[in-house]
């Protein structure tokens, strides 16, 4: 049969006169669909070996006094302050001083201080980056940026913490690494 391969040689011709093979559409059966996957549920004791912080939990509320709210201030305008007279390098000294002075007397004094602690450290770490990418030479743009983007996100956030400090409330800085708790 004209010398066709001999998968396409057995097909049937049209009509009886002809010896061309018919070309037969290939019907693909459906794949049924798998069903969804049955969520698992941990054993009970999961979720208090590992606490899940979501932003619907509460967070631990603080009585702020008098004097508490006073030294929550000073330790944000402290941070600014050094890291603006020191150019970013020195903005953690001033609230890891309240933090050890006051971890064991005041919780509110203590999340308060290692709030701005933490975030002051992500930001001289930024700071650093930044002076490595000024000494590779390529990098100077992104060192410039990065040197800006610190110095806004330095000013914003205190400014944003000494109001929520002076309320006698807890700021939750950005970017904050948790060195401090």
């Amino acid at each position: 049969m004209c010398g066709l391969p001999p998968y396409r040689a057995r097909a049937r011709p049209r009509y009886a006169g002809c010896t061309a093979p018919v070309r037969r559409p290939r019907h693909r059966v459906p794949r049924p669909v798998p069903p969804l996957p049955t969520r698992r549920t941990p054993c009970p004791t999961f979720h208090r070996q590992h606490p899940v912080s979501t932003p619907s939990a509460p967070r631990p509320q603080y009585r702020a006094q008098g004097d508490d709210r006073t030294i929550a201030v000073l330790t944000h305008l402290s941070g600014l302050i050094g890291a603006l007279v020191s150019v970013g390098w020195l903005g953690f000294v001033g609230p890891l001083v309240v933090w050890l002075v006051h971890r064991d007397k005041n919780a509110f004094l203590r999340a308060t201080s290692a709030g701005s602690f933490n975030f002051n450290l992500s930001m001289w770490l930024l700071n650093v980056v930044a002076w490595v990418c000024l000494f590779t030479v390529i990098l100077i743009p992104v060192a410039i940026v990065l040197w800006i983007l610190a110095a806004v996100l330095l000013v914003v956030c205190h400014v944003l913490a000494v109001l929520k400090a002076n309320k006698g409330e807890v700021y939750r800085y950005p970017l904050q690494l948790p060195v401090l708790q």
